[in-house]
């Protein structure tokens, strides 16, 4: 009961936490509470924490609820022609793309057009016989077995993407079994997630692009939101980089059309808030599947989501990575709190970057193995090593 009680405590006083917060950011007249800001700094160097041994090159966003309380742009959209990052640019967000796919799907079981327990097959232009038992289900959990043939698909243009699973699946060898049951073991997976886009289009009988817009963003009033054709000019499309430690910052190649519905998307940090506020806020379909897209299975991963503690608290959240950019979603469904990080430069772990950002809110000490180490990926997210 003591216990009971103590949880009770620490929930009330990270409740009043961040009501304090959100008062001192809406409130501009009251300098003496502070704020994210304070805490943070307003500058790009708020990064630049004993943990963070590089400049950061993106956009950060943190919000309380659905307000924003906290968005600044750092480093360079264009190193050569020295344009500086802005909040309204759009950056490859790689996986991130998954949990927005995973909500078409839901949204698409909740209008009757789909059903999680349904073969997959009876969506897919060829089929193995070995899928024969995978169900939507399965795919949206990374637990279908099937083999990843992701590497298999060609970069074609979008629409061309169902054409290319089609040939891939069709020079697969007849006795290609799967890798496991499925159902029963997680094995994270780009080709189940190109396969749910393919289900999504013959099931709604659009294309993919145009289903997401129809289940998604249309909803959510959410515009904006593109499909990253590497040949396109799109306005407010920022270059993507790596990072060198001794040469800086170096320009990278784009080759990858087929990463489709499992990491295809453009969007700037406010669209993915406005989505993740939009599912989570059960905008999109019942509450009943949001919940249930919220419950870990294998892998501790749900419907395009993982759940997670970091910190002693619940998580909710997805990283993304693609040539040029690295991504984060991170949401404390117990504080109200959201961030999101959008990086462009691939080797700069966006996780790493929102778990700083997060140990910082919430007074957080990183544990150290001896004086001046760095902190471990787990220390970081205050995960116990």
């Amino acid at each position: 009961m003591g216990g009971q009680v103590a949880n009770l405590a620490k929930r009330q006083a990270r409740g009043v936490l961040w009501l304090l917060l959100a008062i001192s950011l809406e409130s501009t007249a009251a300098p003496e509470v502070r704020s994210v800001t304070d805490r943070l700094g307003s500058h790009c160097g708020f990064l630049q924490a004993s943990t963070t041994a590089s400049a950061f090159n993106g956009v950060v966003l943190i919000g309380n609820g659905d307000q924003i309380v906290f968005e600044q742009a750092c480093g360079w959209a264009d190193a050569d022609l020295q344009v500086p990052v802005r909040r309204d640019h759009r950056f490859r967000i790689g996986s991130l793309t998954k949990p927005i796919t995973a909500s078409a799907v839901l949204a698409a079981v909740d209008q009757g057009l789909l059903a999680l327990d349904q073969p997959a097959c009876r969506w897919l232009p060829a089929c193995a016989n070995a899928w024969a038992a995978v169900t939507v289900r399965d795919l949206l959990t990374h637990t279908s077995g099937i083999v990843d043939h992701f590497g298999d698909l060609q970069a074609v243009p979008v629409k061309a993407t169902a054409t290319e699973l089609k040939r891939v699946i069709s020079a697969l060898p007849p006795d290609e079994a799967l890798l496991a049951v499925p159902g029963q073991s997680y094995a994270y997976s780009n080709f189940n997630y190109v396969l749910l886009g393919v289900v999504l289009e013959t099931a709604v009988g659009a294309d993919w692009e145009q289903a997401l817009r129809r289940l998604v963003f249309e909803p959510l009033a959410l515009t904006g939101v593109v499909y990253d054709d590497v040949h396109a000019v799109i306005h407010n499309r920022v270059r993507g980089y790596s990072a060198d430690p001794e040469l800086g910052l170096r320009n990278i190649d784009y080759d990858d059309h087929a990463a489709f519905a499992a990491g295809g998307l453009l969007a700037t940090a406010n669209q993915v808030f406005r989505w993740s506020r939009g599912m989570l806020g059960g905008r999109l379909f019942s509450p009943e599947l949001v919940r249930e897209s919220l419950r870990p299975g294998p892998g501790d991963y749900g419907y395009g989501w993982q759940v997670r503690e970091f910190f002693g608290r619940t998580i909710y959240n997805h990283s993304g990575g693609i040539d040029g950019f690295s991504s984060h979603l991170a949401h404390y469904p117990d504080e109200g709190l959201t961030i999101v990080v959008l990086s462009n430069v691939e080797n700069d772990p966006a996780i790493l970057r929102a778990c700083d950002l997060a140990a910082r809110l919430f007074d957080w000490p990183l544990a150290v193995t001896e004086e001046g180490a760095e902190p471990t990926p787990r220390q970081r997210c205050g995960i116990a090593p």
